[in-house]
């Protein structure tokens, strides 16, 4: 079994599973990363574009916005209006939370997943929110301090 089965293995049949504590964590985490990547995002009331000579272009989009909550999408749009990875995304202003609604229209990253059968609810949002992490880590690296421009 190659190293990322063995990891998807054990996090769905650990007896361990993820709990609130382990996935609110992250979405603490979230919350600090999109303000370093959006710092003006609690008045973005329009959706915005990074454009970046060297990497696809990284856009955000205004779902819905209220005065504790609004709800982005981050993506890049590729040719033929390909969207990837549209990560769709919830903010909670007053809490300092970000939890991901869906990644690519799907609740869970991977419907084939060998052991989505086994995954309690907190292991897929867990799932879902590292994937996030991850992806504002690398957004963070090719993005910061870059200007965002109102679309």
């Amino acid at each position: 079994m190659d190293l990322d089965a063995q990891y998807l293995h054990n996090l769905y049949n650990s007896r361990q599973a993820k709990t609130y504590s382990d996935v609110s964590q992250l979405f603490e985490i979230n919350y600090q990363k999109i303000f370093k990547l959006i710092p003006l995002i609690k008045q973005t009331a329009h959706s915005s574009v990074i454009r970046h000579s060297n990497h696809p272009d990284l856009h955000l989009i205004v779902d819905q916005c209220f005065a504790h909550t609004a709800i982005f999408t981050l993506t890049h749009i590729f040719q033929n209006d390909i969207h990837k990875p549209d990560i769709k995304f919830k903010i909670y202003f007053d809490a300092q939370l970000v939890e991901v609604l869906s990644v690519c229209n799907e609740t869970v990253l991977n419907s084939d997943h060998p052991y989505l059968t086994q995954c309690s609810d907190m292991n897929i949002q867990w799932e879902l929110n590292l994937f996030l992490e991850k992806w504002l880590d690398y957004c963070l690296d090719k993005y910061q301090g870059k200007s965002w421009q109102t679309l």
